[in-house]
């Protein structure tokens, strides 16, 4: 039974090199299936120079030297959520260092975003994922209450900075995706167009985000509460 192009995209995103024979019957079914399948492979060759990063030859030595109260500091982390960022929590704790795989944050934005931006937005319809406060927390920042408690979905990302996060709002108008680029600075309130999708960049204190959603959805109603809601942890006390 032949799929529509949405689901051919969300399983792409799932499982990008999978030989199941009816995935691979969908690919060659249309020039449009198969330049998806090739910006997907493009985006999981970024993904693993990103994460191919020699280990220390003292790793070891120096994991066994930590105090005992530094090696269990995250062990109030919800299985769940561990669960779901320990990749790229690994990668972090061997000093992430990303390959800039991308020629712009422009291009970054929607080469991400029809990567997985779809799977994404399929996972908000289920219940919450990932510990929002854990997450942020990486990058010394949090959620205020008005961006905290409309994030249904949240996860670890490739950025052209490095590491970053991934998450998705439930709004009115339905779900909206923010990239948030630590260590990346863009063109504050620059608009992008790509895919019937709208794209605004928010220059922040620390580093900067991208709110995408379809066109209609006005997606510039997010952009004060982005730009406001994403906080210092320094500033928070």
């Amino acid at each position: 039974m032949s799929m529509d192009f949405t689901e051919f995209l969300r399983k792409l995103g799932a499982e990008p090199r999978t030989e199941d024979p009816g995935f691979i019957a969908e690919r060659d079914s249309s020039p449009e299936h198969r330049e998806a399948v090739l910006r997907a492979e493009a985006f999981e060759d970024k993904l693993e120079r990103a994460f191919d990063i020699p280990a220390p030859p003292d790793l070891l030595e120096t994991i066994a030297a930590l105090p005992r109260s530094a090696r269990r500091a995250r062990r109030w982390w919800p299985l769940a959520a561990a669960a779901s960022v320990l990749v790229a929590v690994g990668a972090a704790g061997l000093g992430w260092q990303m390959n800039r795989g991308w020629d712009s944050v422009q291009d970054y934005v929607v080469d991400h975003y029809r990567h997985d931006g779809e799977k994404m937005l399929a996972m908000a319809g289920e219940n919450g994922h990932g510990d929002i406060h854990a997450i942020l927390a990486e990058f010394d920042v949090d959620a205020a209450p008005e961006l905290a408690n409309i994030i249904n979905v949240i996860k670890f990302c490739p950025t052209p900075g490095g590491k970053g996060v991934h998450m998705v709002l439930n709004t009115e108008s339905g779900p909206v995706t923010v990239f948030y680029m630590p260590g990346t600075h863009v063109t504050d309130h620059e608009i992008l167009a790509f895919d019937g999708n709208e794209a605004v960049l928010v220059d922040l204190e620390n580093g900067s985000a991208a709110i995408i959603g379809a066109g209609a959805q006005g997606i510039e109603d997010y952009y004060a509460v982005v730009h406001d809601s994403i906080v210092s942890l320094n500033d928070s006390s």
